[in-house]
């Protein structure tokens, strides 16, 4: 406590010493009192904390920085495991699409992490950008604001909308500008947006690169937390990082006893990290998706990230092939009961 508080004085005294030297007029008077002093300073401390947005005058279509259709990212979670009780890592993947559904332009984001959602989003004839709904939940009554095509630093969009029956609240706000360094590299001159809501009552930071997309994320609740980073990300024949390359292997998984059978995907990175995510489509019940996340020392064996089920895939040149062993509690007896499946795929060209 001591060490901040040093901090934080010298930091005023140096802005207050500065001021002795200011003119009328001058860039940053925050209380128009023609000199840079304490307000200042404290303005000053409240943008490097996140609490304050940043004085500009510039505007921002937040279109440049969300949505590139047909992009895709990997991304690295990490989250406080309770039921472990340690750190735990999961790779998440997602792609942009856009596509017409009843006469409006939407732009869907489709998320495969430690469950699947989808996000849908148009532009109304206001310029605003909005968050219609998602695929478990339906349209939004009430549409959500989440940007605009003119955004400055201190804009702040509040929505009330219902899910359900239920009502909600959001609001979102333009923090300003930030160079963000993430796992796929530095990104300068980032949108900083805020976002509180009435579930759970979390805060959310996020963080979007011009042209690129979404970055990080940094999430807190009162019972949970994580950050989201950016591993790499390819829009057409542009890759963020520039050695990015995405092998793609689609297959079928099956069960014989009872007997059941549906697709795979699975998406390894080679050159960043021997990161992988394998999505079972259709499991474990129709409609839903399990996603498990791998990696690997050698590129060839893959081992879950973070995952109590028994799990096991290898890549050989264009095959792929494992098994794996789906523990669950039976809601009837109250015990755990495992299925073991099989699955292979073979590389998309």
């Amino acid at each position: 406590m001591k060490i901040r508080i040093t901090s934080v004085c010298l930091f005023v005294a140096i802005v207050l010493f500065a001021a002795d030297f200011s003119q009328a007029n001058s860039s940053g008077d925050i209380n128009g009192d023609a000199v840079i002093g304490l307000p200042e300073a404290i303005y000053a401390l409240g943008v490097t904390a996140g609490l304050n947005s940043q004085d500009t005058s510039e505007t921002y279509d937040f279109k440049n920085y969300y949505f590139v259709d047909g992009s895709e990212f990997f991304y690295k979670k990490t989250y406080y495991d309770e039921t472990n009780s340690k750190n735990a890592v999961i790779y998440e993947y997602a792609h942009h699409l856009a596509k017409e559904i009843d006469s409006q332009m939407t732009f869907i984001e489709c998320w495969y992490s430690g469950y699947t959602y989808q996000e849908y989003y148009s532009i109304d004839d206001q310029n605003r950008y909005l968050s219609n709904g998602d695929y478990w939940n339906g349209w939004y009554d009430g549409p959500i604001q989440i940007g605009s095509n003119a955004m400055m630093p201190g804009n702040i969009f509040s929505s009330i909308y219902q899910v359900n029956a239920f009502p909600y609240w959001c609001e979102y706000k333009i923090l300003g500008i930030e160079d963000v360094q993430t796992q796929a590299g530095l990104f300068k001159n980032c949108l900083k947006i805020s976002k509180i809501s009435s579930y759970k009552w979390g805060v959310l930071f996020s963080y979007y690169a011009l042209n690129t997309g979404l970055i990080k994320q940094i999430y807190a609740s009162d019972n949970e937390s994580y950050t989201l980073e950016l591993i790499g990300t390819l829009n057409g024949q542009t890759a963020i990082p520039e050695n990015l390359s995405i092998k793609r292997y689609s297959g079928n998984w099956n069960i014989s006893s009872p007997q059941a059978f549906d697709s795979i995907t699975f998406y390894y990175l080679p050159q960043n990290g021997n990161i992988a995510t394998l999505i079972f489509h259709n499991f474990p019940f129709t409609g839903q998706f399990k996603i498990v996340s791998l990696d690997s020392s050698d590129g060839q064996t893959f081992t879950p990230t973070n995952s109590s089920d028994t799990i096991s895939a290898t890549v050989s040149g264009s095959n792929l092939s494992g098994t794996y062993t789906y523990t669950y509690i039976d809601t009837t007896t109250q015990e755990n009961k495992s299925i073991m499946l099989s699955f292979s795929g073979i590389v998309l060209q």
